[in-house]
């Protein structure tokens, strides 16, 4: 599901010709989700938190060259398919918080309400990291997936973006083993160990992972490692005594 809202709503201006003379417009246009009378700061407020939702410039949705004065824009214009795609999500979730969470039977305080970085969290597609490192896989091979996800951790690392904790490149590898990819399944299951080397789920996912490969001096070494970071990791004492080995 694309969110893409970064002004499609709203066109926010008048005619091009006064576009061009004056930004804020002294009156607005072609309003299609917003209200009518909305004022001309808030709109532009909104289409503001429109771009930090999704990571996007004006020009993602509203006709204009990106680096010249937003006074040459056309901001009127329907010409773009992602300002459409906006209102519909706009019109969404309006629904939402209109519509659906006012049914619940109760809802805590204060209540919650669904906006558009709800699900972007500043990414223009608000799609999981899994989904994004299987989809490079599909199309690429591990290379590409490895590459994708080191990308993404260093542009949007200790933001919301996207989840680089433990269970993302653990999900990716338990896929790729359902598909008889156990190289590759074992390939992210230890990538994850090199990037997060303080989570004793990461080495026991990974033991697991080089125990169905069949590497069993590699899954120990793993399991020691886990109970070196926690030693009360029942999981990882009862794989260590299935190998016959004293955790």
């Amino acid at each position: 599901m694309r969110l893409l809202a970064r002004a499609a709503l709203a066109a926010l201006l008048l005619s091009p010709a006064v576009a061009a003379a004056q930004f804020p417009p002294a009156k607005l246009e072609n309003l299609k989700v917003l209200p009518a009378d909305i004022p001309v700061h808030a709109l532009v407020d909104t289409m503001a938190s429109f771009t930090r939702a999704l990571g996007v410039r004006c020009t993602y949705c509203h006709v204009g060259e990106e680096g010249q004065p937003l006074a040459s824009y056309d901001f009127r214009s329907d010409e773009k398919p992602a300002k459409g795609t906006a209102r519909e999500m706009l019109r969404m979730v309006a629904a939402i918080n209109g519509e659906y969470l006012p049914k619940l039977a109760s809802r805590r305080e204060p209540r919650i309400a669904v906006g558009c970085a709800t699900c972007h969290r500043g990414v223009t597609e608000p799609r999981p990291l899994q989904q994004q490192l299987l989809a490079a896989y599909d199309a690429a091979g591990a290379d590409s997936a490895e590459s994708v996800y080191r990308a993404l951790r260093a542009r949007y690392y200790g933001r919301a973006a996207y989840d680089f904790g433990e269970v993302p490149l653990a999900d990716v590898a338990t896929v790729l083993r359902s598909r008889g990819k156990l190289a590759d399944a074992v390939r992210f299951y230890v990538l994850n160990t090199q990037l997060l080397p303080t989570s004793a789920f990461a080495f026991r996912q990974a033991a697991d992972g080089q125990l169905a490969a069949g590497d069993t001096a590699a899954a120990e070494t793993s399991l020691r490692r886990a109970l070196a970071i926690n030693a009360n990791d029942a999981q990882a004492k009862g794989m260590l005594t299935r190998l016959g080995r004293t955790p």
